[in-house]
């Protein structure tokens, strides 16, 4: 079949699920606009929504902008539609997409601190911007659930009272509120991360819960098909947060986790637990694609591909690249994985499998030639070379034995709704083109003694000092997703003023178009 590009925004690989020419088309804005990786929507016809978000700094304070394209199974744009926001300094950030009923498309993510729902529909039209607020501070929506009758399940996680709070927010099929709460461990913070249907009508919740480094780990909920809590599962383990979770034929679950594995060293790995469709947990493995004491991970996503295998897709610090797992249908990993380094096409990936074998894969890249981050998103069939390198690395596994807590508590609660869809005005972006493989890669110099990034304090809480920027341009900062969220230009400030983030590992890289530095934070608070 082969590799079939089409690139929006920095990179879009062609989408065309028979075969066709191949080409290569690779978008560099032309002004000083830095972006952010795409979130995507495949529809049962085999078109696919794509949006992404892009801050203008030509001016201070800088603008958000929202990018909505919708593309055929060839990869050809049918529709865009591109929309400003009005609150300048403002920060638009997309967690996702969801494909709704309508053929349209639901994004969710945060917006000036608070949760915020996007609802387009089939052509690409506004129809609502919602704010839906529990704090009006450190807010987010995580994942949008569609009910079997269109209604919506709105997940996220806040900060209210000094703590994390986790929530659920019930909408009808307008996005009209209908009722909130949290499923909650007491004594516990926590953050609803995304929803699963199950086969009796019902929803699994996965979430993460934390007090303090050592007591973090992941929690489930099961509600039934009227959104009562039938059980939770809460497993204790360090920096346990859930990714993705696929059902398996016997009605259970395998669910891909992160874990950070040693106090004070920033290191995590994949987690492959399997779950009973009754929420027991085990046997459980890490997977390793190198030196497990060393290697900062940031696991992206788990997707199922046609014949039952699976691709998990990680972030290796240490390797400079994205490692993509192959998983056997029963979630054993194959003995080696296929490594595409940052040097390559991307920084970061996530994998969706489509209908034909083929991966539709979305992430960024640091463009040298404009010297930031922009999105891409590509089709590629796993059976080819990736188009701009790749190589092969062992895979090594170990076993994990979290502890398992089963305490819950339902809380209601009543947030804020506020539509701001008048605000939002149409804008345009201009874009040249030319070959993504074709530009000069960007260098990862081995930075010695007093070459490297140094960042402090670590941990951190809203800002941070960084040392080793001399001769950089640009400092970006990832969370462990790979999703940039804080970028800083030459001549930079002596304190950087983080935005708000969620508990975790973060990681920052400073560029100057030929070479790299890059450094690990953790923000508790």
């Amino acid at each position: 079949m082969g590799l079939r590009f089409l690139i929006t925004t920095l990179v879009l690989l062609g989408l065309h699920a028979a075969h066709g020419q191949e080409f290569v088309q690779h978008h560099v804005p032309n002004d000083t606009i830095s972006g952010e990786p795409p979130v995507v929507g495949v529809l049962p016809s085999g078109e696919v929504w794509m949006a992404w978000t892009t801050q203008d700094i030509r001016t201070s304070p800088w603008t958000s902008r929202l990018h909505i394209r919708k593309l055929d199974a060839a990869g050809q744009l049918l529709l865009a539609n591109d929309l400003r926001f009005p609150n300048p300094g403002a920060w638009l950030r997309l967690s996702g997409a969801t494909v709704l009923p309508n053929d349209g498309v639901a994004l969710y993510g945060h917006f000036d601190s608070q949760g915020v729902l996007i609802r387009v529909d089939a052509n690409a039209g506004l129809v609502a911007v919602t704010h839906m607020s529990m704090s009006n501070f450190g807010e987010q929506f995580s994942d949008v659930l569609v009910r079997p009758d269109g209604s919506l399940m709105v997940l996220g996680w806040c900060r209210t009272g000094g703590e994390w709070l986790p929530y659920v927010v019930h909408t009808d099929a307008n996005g009209v509120l209908v009722d909130a709460w949290s499923d909650r461990i007491p004594g516990m913070e926590g953050a609803m991360r995304f929803a699963k249907p199950t086969v009796d009508g019902g929803i699994l919740l996965f979430g993460s819960h934390f007090a303090g480094v050592d007591s973090s780990g992941m929690q489930v909920v099961k509600l039934d098909s009227t959104g009562a809590m039938e059980w939770g599962r809460s497993l204790a383990a360090r920096q346990l947060v859930p990714v993705q979770a696929l059902q398996r034929t016997d009605g259970g679950w395998l669910v891909l986790a992160e874990q950070l594995i040693e106090q004070g060293v920033l290191s995590g790995a994949p987690v492959l637990l399997r779950m009973d469709a009754d929420g027991t947990f085990g046997p459980n493995r890490r997977i390793w694609a190198d030196q497990q004491s060393s290697s900062p991970y940031g696991i992206s996503s788990l997707d199922r591909l046609p014949d039952g295998t699976m691709v998990a897709c990680a972030l290796v610090g240490a390797l400079d690249g994205t490692v993509l797992f192959t998983l056997d249908s029963t979630g054993t990993p194959e003995p080696s994985a296929r490594l595409v380094p940052d040097s390559g096409l991307v920084t970061a990936v996530r994998a969706l499998a489509l209908a034909n074998g083929d991966l539709l894969l979305r992430g960024a890249r640091v463009a040298p030639a404009i010297g930031r981050a922009a999105p891409l998103i590509a089709r590629w069939d796993p059976a080819n070379a990736f188009p701009c390198g790749s190589t092969t690395v062992p895979v090594l596994t170990d076993s994990i034995v979290p502890v398992l807590d089963s305490t819950f508590v339902r809380i209601p609660l009543s947030p804020t709704v506020v539509d701001i869809t008048a605000q939002i005005v149409p804008d345009t972006i201009t874009w040249t083109v030319s070959n993504p493989c074709a530009i000069s890669t960007v260098v990862h110099a081995t930075p010695g003694v007093g070459d490297g990034l140094r960042v402090f304090p670590d941990p951190a809480v809203d800002r941070v000092q960084v040392e080793g920027l001399a001769g950089m341009q640009a400092l970006l900062l990832f969370d462990a997703q790979g999703d940039l969220v804080a970028r800083w230009a030459s001549p930079f400030p002596q304190v950087m003023e983080l935005p708000t983030l969620a508990d975790g590992l973060y990681f920052m890289r400073a560029t100057n178009g030929e070479g790299v530095r890059s450094a690990r934070l953790m923000v508790l608070h």
